[in-house]
């Protein structure tokens, strides 16, 4: 089994045995490793000392002199993402945005309770754009109406700028159970069986929506779902 399947069996597991309902997918979004307590008061390390100015008359304090030379100055390191061309007159590629782009779903793969589909985003445009990282998820019924969804974000692979041109997507991978778990249904079905899924590009914050072709999604609706990466 590869890392990413592990950890999005890993992810799966913790966030369901935490699960609770969720009337949209909107307020159940969280990463995989993220503390389940109170987020901890950010603190500044305290580093090194920093010197004492020099004393008046000491050599360091002298003005330089004549031909003395001076320390060019640094260069700042660029801030392009990292796999976008070089910014040109027009400037940098935008990012993707819903408009821009068709979802696909692949008939998911089964196995000991688990299912795993890859969703697809991809450039219908003319103009290459960019994606990064998780965006959005929502399960939907037949109305339109949001289930009960809780995406978590796996960390591995780590969120990268992708260059989409024309034509082409990128892709990231879902995990989900269907075991019943704490939050589902203890007769029947553990959850009503979803319509389509919505999905909100990075960034987005308008959906797509694709039909759902995996049935319930058991632990309160959690999804697992690695970043978008290049197929």
């Amino acid at each position: 089994m590869s890392t990413t399947r592990r950890l999005l069996i890993r992810a799966l597991l913790v966030v369901t045995a935490l699960a609770t309902p969720a009337c949209s997918f909107t307020g159940s979004v969280r990463d995989a490793d993220a503390p389940t307590g109170p987020a901890p008061v950010a603190t500044r390390s305290s580093g090194p000392a920093l010197p004492s100015p020099p004393a008046a008359g000491s050599p360091s304090a002298a003005t330089p002199t004549a031909g003395t030379p001076t320390a060019a100055p640094s260069t700042a390191p660029s801030t392009h993402p990292a796999g976008l061309p070089a910014a040109t007159t027009t400037g940098a590629l935008d990012r993707c945005h819903t408009a821009a782009l068709t979802a696909g779903l692949s008939t998911p793969e089964a196995g000991a309770g688990q299912r795993y589909s890859t969703l697809t985003l991809t450039n219908s445009s003319g103009t290459a754009c960019t994606v990064h990282g998780y965006g959005g998820l929502g399960l939907v019924d037949g109305a339109g109406a949001p289930l009960p969804t809780s995406q978590v974000r796996v960390p591995d692979p780590a969120p990268r700028t992708l260059v989409v041109r024309p034509g082409a997507g990128v892709t990231a991978t879902l995990h989900w159970s269907v075991v019943p778990g704490p939050g589902d249904s203890s007769t029947g079905s553990c959850q009503p069986v979803p319509a389509a899924l919505e999905v909100i590009p990075p960034d987005e914050t308008t959906p797509l929506r694709v039909a759902w072709p995996g049935g319930p999604v058991c632990g309160a609706g959690t999804l697992a779902q690695t970043a978008y990466t290049a197929p």
